[in-house]
């Protein structure tokens, strides 16, 4: 599977997750460094369009092909908003598994 078409999909669709093909999965909350963090998992979706991605979501749909951690801000503003959303797909696309 080719991840940057994977990704590219993944960013830049609005519309039914299905069709795109992944879900993001929620992990644990934990602590670091007296910060709070979500971990989010990336998901292959069973019913996607793209066959390549639909064979290997029907081998196990719960397998975690990627990771984020996301810090947790009370009352972020539109720009920490903005940081973490690009923060969630760097890291997505760091951690991506073969």
């Amino acid at each position: 599977m080719d991840p940057s078409r994977f990704l590219l999909i993944a960013r830049y669709s609005d519309s039914n997750p299905l069709l795109l093909g992944c879900r993001l999965g929620f992990g644990e909350v934990y602590v670091k460094d007296e910060k709070k963090y979500q971990r989010y998992y990336l998901q292959l979706n069973k019913q996607a369009e793209d066959s390549t991605i639909q064979k290997l979501a029907q081998k196990n749909s719960h397998q975690n092909w990627s990771y984020a951690d996301v810090e947790i801000k009370e009352n972020p503003t539109e720009e920490d908003k903005k940081e973490a959303s690009t923060s969630l797909f760097e890291q997505l696309e760091e951690n991506l598994e073969d």
